[in-house]
């Protein structure tokens, strides 16, 4: 049986709990419930607690997405298949490193792989504190191989159409956004981010 059902709802949830936050292609972007607010500053150790940091909230200085994905993935039942972790590049790590322990989970060239409802899309991010990100898959590939770790962010597919892909995101203008992007025949070709790769989910 597959979590994805459980997975798309539980992000949808989440996005709800947040006052629908979104970032649409074409319209104004509205931004709900914000991390530094109650009651939302509580919400993210929700988050925070799948990854074994009860103790930090939205006022904490960590980025939660990573936080946020995981927290998705375990109430999901995902169980030991995904590997939780408080940063993209770690869960992305491991799946590259332990393809035995998650065989159900696949990073794919974001070039030619064609999104599915559950997957996430990976990008690179900058910022102050961050080392300088790869800009290709193979790159992105040969960093994580190295150890050469880097800032990113990852979102979860929930909705497909023609020429547009909707994510749900944690720490995306401080809140719990969706975020529609463009695609080509169901390949994400939006020019507003560095995508790294696509992370296939069987689960």
């Amino acid at each position: 049986m597959t979590i994805r059902p459980a997975l798309l709802a539980t992000a949808a949830d989440e996005w709800r709990r947040w006052g629908f936050s979104a970032i649409p292609i074409h319209g104004t972007k509205t931004i709900g419930g914000r991390e530094s607010q109650p009651p939302y500053v509580e919400f993210v150790s929700d988050y925070w607690a799948s990854v074994g940091e009860p103790a930090r909230n939205g006022k904490s200085a960590s980025p939660w997405s990573a936080a946020f994905v995981s927290f998705c993935f375990k109430t999901a039942a995902a169980g030991d298949g995904f590997p939780y972790s408080e940063a993209h590049w770690n869960y992305c790590e491991a799946i590259v490193s332990k393809p035995k322990a998650y065989p159900r989970l696949k990073l794919v060239d974001p070039t030619n792989g064609t999104l599915g409802l559950g997957d996430l899309i990976w990008a690179a991010r900058g910022g102050a504190d961050c080392p300088l990100a790869p800009k290709s898959f193979e790159a992105a590939m040969q960093a994580l191989k190295k150890g050469s770790w880097f800032c990113s962010h990852a979102d979860i597919v929930v909705a497909l159409r023609d020429g547009e892909v909707d994510v749900i995101g944690g720490n995306v203008s401080d809140s719990v956004t969706k975020t529609t992007y463009k695609t080509v025949r169901g390949k994400i070709r939006d020019p507003r981010h560095n995508w790294l790769a696509v992370v296939k989910n069987s689960l």
